[in-house]
């Protein structure tokens, strides 16, 4: 057990409307808000078109704002004043800065589980 370590990522820091907003590491509790947002935009952008931009809009706002919310240090009276690319391109960030961890740790996760598997072989 000692040669485990875990990561507690820092928050990164970005430029919003001349602010800097502080962008949080997405907590357990959370995780589920932020796969829906984060699904979404990803479907998004992987096709975006007109009309699929109006269906985010339309079924994805609150979920935006939500996750906004518990992932950056901006309060909600703020997040109801950001015009709506704003908001999307903030949740991008959101996405990046959290996809550092996904990246880092979903690798040695497989490479622990082989591990054991292999030892009880």
């Amino acid at each position: 057990m000692s040669d485990l370590s875990i990561l507690f990522p820092e928050p990164v820091t970005v430029e919003v409307n001349g602010r800097a907003v502080a962008i949080h590491p997405v907590k357990l509790r959370h995780f589920e808000r932020y796969g829906k947002a984060a699904g979404a935009l990803v479907e998004l952008f992987s096709s975006a078109s007109v009309q699929q931009i109006n269906r985010y809009a339309a079924t994805h706002s609150r979920e935006l704002r939500k996750i906004l919310l518990v992932a950056t240090s901006l309060k909600r009276w703020q997040l109801w004043f950001l015009p709506a690319t704003v908001s999307v391109q903030l949740l991008v960030q959101v996405v990046r800065v959290n996809s550092g961890f996904f990246g880092d740790a979903l690798p040695e996760m497989v490479r622990a589980l082989n591990g054991v598997q292999s030892c009880n072989d």
